[in-house]
């Protein structure tokens, strides 16, 4: 597999930092939110990044060496004052360094296009099978050279969490192409002793005095230079290229890698089947149908007398959190409880008071978002009967609770906020596309749901969903 895949993931790619130079000091008082948003500074930003950041990250936040700018999604910080700090001072032990001659301004002016970046919500597609593609990892001897999860070997870099640090077209160039792009910290080199003895391996460091080396067996090795003949560094991968795969093969091996990611904070629960929704089986009520939708599978539910019931509460024992679900509604009785997280007292299984909720209100053709939430004596409705939105398309909604203030989005707009205390759920249960009574029934589809146990902000959501 390669020499790629590597080190860890920046977020910015800069300009190396020479040695010796220190990083600029953070600026006092500095700001939360971006003081340069205009069209002029983004324009500006524009032209920095393209010269300073689009050979690693993509011209257009496509990914590369660097990681993928336009999902939405950051690992490193996505709030304004993250971003300033990642680009002025990078990310330490990483490929990401900071950023020297460019004034406070001009940092500003890139991260205001990184957000914009951000907000494309466009990335490559995946169109193999990342189980299949594990077989093709095994059969083609990748973990030899490289490790997943402590598992493997040393000359190749660690493919713990790839699919988090590299985009599918570098995944796909490292296999077919692996010299096109060689890591610096897996460079070839062949040493030679005085005595005539050759010695091929990984660089690993090197000084005026001595060369520091990983053997093909994996054992590190150094030698003083005094002791050489002869030092060759190579600019061709160890790893051969994988030429000879099928097209099925190779885009079953990207998709492997690219699930390769740290351990998920955030549940997702598909709705492209009846009887089992994000692994927990389900009751089911009345006829609600699975459907095709622009995005895959939905499960479509009439308003009258189709449910879902599923037991288990997502975001039982969480904090804070975001919530959030890809839906369409399609019109019904003016009041619907369409998804219902549901705390129960652990000793009789009874529903207590404490419960989260999203709800519509439809008013002629067209609905505004309500979204409750209760923990003990602490509760809100969060809506906005000016906001309205056409019945039948689908969309996005959120909400986002960070420990002082409960918030909610519909494409990412927020529509409403208020202050309180919202202690964390005991465990429980949920129904869809009805409340857990069984009142107020849902007309409309309902695509994914994401649960993550911390406030996302808005660049973080999931990219709202296009029109049919």
């Amino acid at each position: 597999m390669r020499a790629i895949l590597l080190l860890s993931c920046c977020v910015l790619m800069l300009p190396a930092q020479r040695q010796g130079r220190q990083p600029r000091p953070i600026p006092a008082n500095l700001p939360e939110t971006n003081p340069s948003t205009s069209a002029q500074d983004v324009e500006a930003g524009r032209k920095l990044y393209m010269g300073r950041c689009g050979h690693c990250h993509g011209q257009s936040g496509e990914g590369g060496r660097g990681a993928v700018l336009n999902s939405g999604r950051f690992r490193h910080g996505s709030s304004d004052r993250d971003l300033f700090l990642i680009i002025r001072g990078g990310i330490p032990n990483t490929e990401m360094p900071g950023a020297f001659g460019v004034s406070d301004a001009e940092v500003w002016r890139m991260t205001a296009y990184v957000k914009q970046l951000g907000r494309q919500g466009a990335q490559d597609p995946i169109t193999g099978d990342a189980t299949a593609g594990a077989i093709v990892y095994q059969k083609n001897g990748c973990a030899q050279c490289h490790s997943v999860a402590g598992q493997g070997g040393f000359l190749g870099p660690d493919l713990t969490d790839i699919g988090a640090k590299r985009a599918p077209r570098h995944l796909r160039e490292s296999i077919v192409t692996p010299s096109a792009d060689v890591p610096l910290d897996y460079r070839p080199v062949a040493a030679t002793t005085v005595a005539g003895k050759s010695i091929s391996g990984i660089h690993l460091n090197e000084d005026e005095y001595a060369l520091h080396l990983r053997d093909m067996s994996g054992n590190l090795r150094s030698f003083l230079k005094s002791e050489l003949k002869d030092i060759k560094l190579s600019g061709t991968s160890l790893m051969p290229a994988y030429t000879s795969l099928s097209k099925a093969d190779l885009e079953n091996l990207i998709a492997y890698l690219d699930s390769l990611r740290p351990k998920a904070e955030a549940t997702v629960w598909l709705f492209d089947r009846i009887e089992n929704i994000g692994g927990h089986r389900t009751t089911v009520l009345g006829q609600p149908r699975v459907i095709d939708s622009p995005f895959g599978k939905a499960v479509e539910f009439d308003g009258v007398k189709d449910a879902l019931f599923i037991d288990n509460h997502p975001l039982a024992g969480a904090t804070t959190f975001t919530w959030e679900v890809i839906f369409r509604p399609d019109g019904g009785q003016t009041e619907q409880r369409w998804f219902h997280l549901s705390e129960q007292d652990p000793r009789t299984g009874a529903d207590t008071d404490n419960r989260m909720l999203f709800e519509i209100r439809v008013v002629g053709d067209q609905w505004f978002l309500d979204s409750f939430n209760q923990s003990g004596t602490a509760s809100r409705a969060l809506m906005n009967r000016k906001a309205l939105h056409p019945l039948g398309d689908w969309r996005h909604v959120a909400t986002v609770y960070d420990g002082k203030e409960l918030r909610n989005y519909v494409d990412g707009v927020q529509e409403g906020a208020a202050q309180l205390h919202l202690a964390p759920h005991g465990q429980g249960h949920s129904s869809v596309g009805v409340r857990i009574n069984r009142v107020y029934y849902f007309k409309g589809a309902v695509h994914l749901a994401r649960f993550t146990r911390r406030a996302l902000s808005p660049s973080e959501f999931l990219a709202p969903p296009g029109k049919p």
